[in-house]
């Protein structure tokens, strides 16, 4: 094999996992059939306010004073009919977070302190102490509406329901709100499977039972999911279960470094579990919307490179270059039109590419096993 024929099959093999990942991925999910045996409906009614189940509602919080009491009131204030608790966990908090927790606390707010250890260790120090049948989980900055506890819980009234999964919207962040939308189309499409890739850390519930103390680099919302469908339970969508967050533009390079080195460890250590118990489809839905999406920077990579070597061959790779070009040069102008207030939508390409990047620094991270657990707010 020459050298030109192995850039060629480099550039379809790219080519075709980019299509494959954000174009072909989708579609394959529609023509899968529904997994009769998990069916369940997301709209079964609980006939009296005894149903309702009692629910724990749970954060790790780190520095977090200016909005820690929002978040203590926004609970309060919740329409939920059944009995509920909101568990704080201050992660080594420096600044007045524990203070303003503890000056609220009663019967219905507990405050939990422990040292900086990350939010894995937090949920194993809260869960065991949680008093609900449904444990909720959320982050201080997670403000939800007032019927979102009670839109989370209404799925569990059927029993094969193990995990609920609710829908974030964020405040004047045209281009994240558009990747949530695609995110829950994605969702929507996995949970005919009774399974999703990953849950939203900022708005999901789990049965108790289905609670395990874990390694605390194992972070919950993409850990969960996959737990759940190796205990044969469904997981369900409550589109009506509303969250609301600020987006915080210059933290998400940061952010997706560390996630992605996180649910790296995750998928690596499940894998083997999910191929023993011969779920095959869980496999290629984590494979497909995960590992592939996070290896994006390197198809790209490979395009580039291939693309350069062939373009004196002519047609298409010719043609990709340019497309590549272009790319490149709108994605560079991103910043300049941040900084001169242009329409969001001019930045989607340098967000895009940065994200990816950010993606590749993680799988980087966790191949070094440099995984951060730690985080810090976003300053909001």
């Amino acid at each position: 094999m020459n050298g030109t024929m192995l850039a060629e099959l480099t550039f379809y093999a790219a080519a075709g996992l980019l299509m494959y990942t954000y174009l072909l991925y989708p579609p394959l999910l529609a023509l899968l059939p529904c997994a009769r045996s998990r069916r369940y409906n997301p709209r079964a009614p609980l006939e009296a306010p005894a149903q309702w189940p009692r629910i724990s509602v749970i954060v790790a919080a780190h520095d977090e004073a200016n909005i820690i009491a929002r978040k203590i009131r926004n609970f309060l204030d919740s329409s939920y009919p059944g009995e509920s608790e909101l568990l704080i966990v201050s992660d080594g908090s420096t600044d007045a977070t524990a203070s303003i927790v503890d000056a609220l606390a009663g019967e219905r707010v507990r405050l939990l302190v422990q040292p900086r250890q990350g939010k894995g260790a937090a949920l194993n120090v809260a869960v065991p102490q949680a008093r609900g049948e449904i444990l909720v989980f959320t982050d201080a900055t997670s403000m939800f509406a007032p019927q979102t506890l009670t839109e989370l819980v209404r799925p569990f009234a059927d029993q094969r329901v193990g995990l609920v999964n609710g829908r974030i919207r964020y405040r004047q962040a045209e281009i994240a709100n558009l990747y949530h939308r695609y995110e829950q189309m994605l969702k929507l499409l996995e949970v005919r499977g009774g399974l999703i890739a990953t849950a939203h850390g900022a708005i999901y519930a789990l049965r108790r039972e289905l609670w395990r103390p874990r390694d605390p680099r194992l972070v919950n919302d993409f850990f969960d999911p996959i737990f759940v469908t190796l205990k044969g339970a469904a997981v369900a969508l409550a589109p009506r279960a509303l969250c609301f967050e600020e987006f915080a533009a210059a933290a998400q390079f940061k952010r997706q470094v560390r996630m992605v080195a996180l649910a790296a460890l995750v998928y690596f250590t499940v894998l083997p579990d999910l191929l023993r118990a011969h779920l095959w489809r869980s496999v290629m839905v984590l494979t497909s919307h995960k590992l592939f999406r996070w290896l994006t920077a390197v198809w790209l990579l490979l395009l580039i490179a291939t693309t350069l070597e062939l373009a004196a061959v002519g047609g298409i790779y010719r043609a990709a270059l340019a497309v590549e070009i272009l790319t490149i040069a709108l994605a560079a102008l991103g910043p300049i039109a941040s900084r001169l207030g242009w329409s969001e939508r001019a930045t989607f390409f340098y967000r895009f590419l940065s994200l990816n990047i950010a993606a590749m620094v993680g799988l980087w991270l966790w191949l070094r096993g440099r995984v951060p657990v730690t985080w810090e707010p976003s300053g909001l």
